[in-house]
């Protein structure tokens, strides 16, 4: 019998997983980025690939051994396990203002991913499993950067608390260790946003530990 994605992630989470308590304080906001990214995003949309579950590290250059216990969590659902999640891009070659985002907070290391979702994807609530990238986990951050304004449809979840209305440029993090969370779009329009994954400099450290609202790219 196939183990549960689902199930284990509880395991390893401090999160409460109640329905009866209100979540207010998951999502950490870093400000914003200002700036044109209008030709960078129009040539990245062109090129995103489907991403699934069994594919999603691939680009990344790190191994996922856990597919089945993954898919496992859809079948029982009644879902697809080989549904497109998300539309994915890491070469930004030619998109150099999406690069200076990825730039920007001075990582020792960082990946950094488009992340869209086209009308009717969708991504199940997991829990991040990002141990392989540092020794230390505390080290390793995940941020999200909001690549065009809110439409009603889109939404994300980080525990219970709902994401939205967000504007272009937004930048977010949460507790990728212990929150689960969930993204989907029910709107008419694609939901782009960049994804760095990194380990911390110091100077990271030092821009995230106040908010901006005036970054320049």
């Amino acid at each position: 019998m196939s183990i549960s994605n689902w199930e284990e992630a509880k395991k390893r989470s401090k999160y409460h997983f109640s329905t009866s308590i209100i979540d207010t304080t998951n999502i950490q906001s870093l400000g914003r980025f200002r700036g044109d990214w209008k030709k960078d995003l129009e040539f990245a949309l062109g090129c995103v690939e489907k991403i699934n579950w069994g594919n999603r590290r691939a680009a990344a250059d790190r191994p996922n051994d856990d597919i089945e216990s993954e898919e496992y969590d859809l079948i029982k659902a009644g879902a697809n396990p080989k549904m497109t999640i998300y539309r994915g891009l890491t070469d930004f070659s030619k998109c150099p203002t999406i690069q200076k985002m990825i730039d920007y907070f001075e990582f020792k290391t960082v990946k950094g991913k488009l992340h869209v979702q086209f009308t009717g994807e969708m991504l199940n609530m997991h829990v991040d499993k990002l141990y392989d990238i540092d020794e230390d986990p505390n080290n390793v951050l995940r941020i999200m950067i909001m690549l065009d304004d809110y439409e009603p449809g889109q939404f994300m979840m980080y525990g219970n608390e709902l994401f939205d209305r967000w504007q272009s440029g937004d930048i977010h993090y949460f507790d990728w260790k212990n929150i689960p969370h969930a993204t989907a779009n029910a709107s008419n329009k694609p939901r782009p946003m960049l994804v760095l994954t990194g380990v911390m400099s110091d100077r990271t450290k030092e821009l995230i530990s106040t908010q901006s609202d005036h970054y320049q790219v």
